[in-house]
Parts: structure tokens; sequence; C-alpha cells
């Protein structure tokens, strides 16, 4: 549980500090849909491994209806699907790196 645990919070810190990344970007006047794509896959694929993660933590609870965590559980599997779903999203990144002058 422990390693699970970790793992969550490591995730999900590196989503926040990229996320936080693109703000200072966009906030500087420069162009940032690079590192906006980036961050939202990323952190939509960090919710579904972090609520699975802790429906796995919670046991059979974890799909019960009473539990909260079983919404959280639905509630990060749409975040792959809203505004582009994750494989559109990887295509709209991959396009972006593949331009010439891109870092």
């Amino acid at each position: 549980m422990r390693d699970k645990l970790n793992m969550m919070a490591i995730e999900i810190m590196v989503a926040r500090a990229l996320t936080y990344h693109a703000a200072r970007e966009k906030e500087a006047g420069r162009r940032c849909d690079l590192e906006a794509g980036m961050a939202k896959l990323l952190a939509a694929r960090v919710a579904w491994a972090a609520a699975d993660s802790a429906v796995q933590i919670h046991g059979g609870n974890g799909f019960a209806l009473e539990f909260e965590i079983s919404r959280v559980l639905c509630d990060a599997r749409i975040l792959n699907i809203f505004e582009g779903a994750a494989e559109i999203q990887a295509q709209v990144i991959a396009r972006r790196l593949l331009k010439p002058g891109v870092n």
C-alpha cells in the first residue's frame, strides 16, 4: 500500500509541476500549446492511475456506491475523453514535436 501511495504522490506532483510550467509560459506571453497538451494528457493519465490504485487500496469497498472512491474512479475516467480523447491529444503533441525548431 505504501508503494501505491508513494507513486500516487510522485505522479501527482510531476503532473502539477508540468501544469504550473505551462501556466507560467502562458502568463509570460509565450506559446504553450505543447506544454499545455502534455500537462493535460499526463494529468488525465495520472488521475486514472491514482483512482485505480485508490480503488485497489479500498478493496471491494472501492466499487460500492456508498463509498466516494467509486465516484472518483468514474470522474477520473472521463478526463481522458473531455476536450479530446487521449489519443487525439497525443497526436496533437506529436505533431507539434515534429515541427522544426521545437525543443
